[in-house]
């Protein structure tokens, strides 16, 4: 590929999602440094480590069976319950929060957990059900004659184990570093703190940036040492290369186990996707007041009237954000697979992922509020810099999977018969990635979308559709709070929606 295709995106990276990190470390004070071991400090880690390990043991315990169960047995309903069973990821966390609490009156920390752990457990069972798809029929019929179902299932759960465990390292990641969860459920129940809260505090209470810094380096530590090892899981099982005479296996009959194992995956599919929307539907209608169609209705049409600008300005940024964000990846997730030592750029692209959102949105703030960038800070760009800074890591990953799995031999033939690097990469390199460019589309999109954390701080992104959305949580539980939730679930839900009525692919969504 052109060197200064690689360089420009390379800068284009470097801009947009390291430099609000690093950006920070030049705030940090000796004095700062005092609270890093501070009792508060370390009691803040142990909570917040505690909130993800239990919110990862619920997504691995749910996620594991529910992704194996649907892609590889006979289990009634699987063709539809496995779009449904992604839904709670792209439900923004807080939604299935407002539900719960409101359903169930959970409070407290394992409510925190709870929450979390269905939000994230789509991860687990994505990555379970591909690692389960690339199982040879040959090694599982032999298992089969051998000892039957359970020896079956015995052989294929060291295969399972890295697709499982790259899940819950993702799941791990993203709830020790979410804040809307902790800080909504706290306000309706006992008041308990996390490390994303401590950082929001120093900052919004404070304005100390380099307090907020230090507070948040065990956790970003602790963030890197879940992700890196999924790195190397992550090649060993979901982008294993598959030999030339693989053969797909043929679903796993379970014989009397199979309704149980339907009722299980349609509970999962009940309460982590259609018990929250029941609940918003209904509380759109009327709830307690009494549920009607009309109010339902009515309460759908004035939501969408009065919140059309706030909708109108998500939609647009989040698409633009995503549309940007594909070709800047595909340059870099190819450079990262063909380069000589590419893969070591990796784990630097894991940087913007490991970070909390509380804590990136603060260093965007500090790298763009100057008076040369006041009119970025103050407009719309401001919002599509932070998106690509917070999300661009996501298509690099997808992206760079896809092209691991690409024979290098089609682009080497491409450039002896004398086409350039450009024309390489658009008609050798993307077409057959195209399932893994729209999924990264879908993911930066939905991901800005959803984006609360960030959103809370950058003034420039307080005009989106889910900062007018947590705004209304905290201060109106009414009608018009569900209405706007379910417009957002809609919108989310569309894209991957849209694609599988009309597309003939399976999309790729696995970073």
């Amino acid at each position: 590929m052109n060197r200064a295709l690689r360089i420009t995106a390379g800068l284009a990276f470097a801009l947009l999602c390291l430099a609000p990190i690093l950006i920070m470390l030049t705030r940090v004070g000796v004095s700062d440094l005092e609270n890093l071991g501070s009792e508060r400090t370390l009691g803040l880690l142990g909570r917040t480590l505690r909130l993800g390990l239990h919110s990862t043991l619920i997504a691995v315990l749910i996620g594991a069976p529910f992704g194996f169960l649907l892609a590889r047995t006979d289990v009634p309903g699987a063709s539809l319950m496995r779009p449904l069973g992604i839904v709670p990821l792209v439900l923004p966390p807080l939604f299935l929060a407002i539900t719960w609490t409101a359903v169930f009156e959970l409070r407290g920390p394992w409510a925190t957990a709870l929450v979390l752990g269905v939000n994230t457990f789509p991860l687990v069972a994505l990555f379970t059900a591909k690692a389960a798809a690339r199982i040879d029929a040959r090694r599982e019929e032999a298992a089969l004659l051998v000892g039957g179902l359970g020896t079956a299932l015995r052989m294929e759960l060291p295969l399972l184990l890295p697709g499982i465990l790259t899940g819950a390292a993702l799941a791990f990641a993203f709830a020790v570093n979410d804040w809307s969860v902790p800080d909504y459920i706290s306000s309706v129940g006992p008041k308990f703190n996390v490390y994303a809260d401590e950082i929001f505090a120093n900052w919004q209470l404070e304005a100390n940036t380099g307090k907020a810094v230090v507070t948040a380096l065990p956790l970003v530590l602790v963030t890197l040492a879940a992700l890196l090892p999924a790195l190397s899981l992550r090649r060993r099982g979901a982008l294993a290369t598959l030999d030339g005479d693989f053969r797909r296996p043929a679903p796993l009959r379970l014989g009397v186990w199979r309704w149980p194992a339907f009722a299980f995956c349609a509970a999962v599919v009940l309460f982590a996707v259609c018990g929250p929307i029941a609940r918003l539907a209904f509380e759109a209608g009327g709830g307690t007041r009494g549920f009607t169609t009309t109010a339902f209705r009515e309460a759908m049409a004035t939501t969408l009237e009065f919140e059309r600008e706030f909708l109108a300005n998500s939609l647009i940024w989040s698409a633009v954000a995503a549309t940007i964000a594909v070709p800047l990846a595909l340059v870099i997730a190819h450079a990262i697979e063909r380069l000589r030592g590419g893969r070591w750029l990796e784990p630097i692209v894991l940087l913007p992922i490991a970070v909390p959102a509380i804590l990136f949105g603060i260093g965007t703030i500090n790298l763009w509020n100057h008076d040369a960038t006041a009119e970025i800070y103050d407009g719309n760009a401001m919002i599509l810099l932070l998106y690509l800074g917070r999300f661009l890591a996501f298509p690099i990953l997808v992206l760079s999977g896809a092209v691991a799995a690409l024979d290098p031999r089609l682009e080497e033939a491409a450039e002896l018969a004398g086409a350039g690097p450009l024309r390489r990469l658009r008609a050798i390199v993307a077409p057959p990635l195209r399932p893994s460019l729209v999924g990264g589309w879908v993911l930066v999109f939905v991901f800005a979308m959803r984006e609360l954390d960030a959103a809370v701080l950058v003034p420039a992104a307080n005009h989106t559709v889910i900062f007018k959305a947590y705004n209304r949580i905290h201060f109106a539980r009414d009608d018009s709070v569900a209405a706007l939730c379910l417009l957002i679930l809609f919108f989310l839900v569309l894209p991957g929606l849209l694609w599988s009525l009309f597309a003939r692919e399976k999309l790729e969504v696995l970073p």
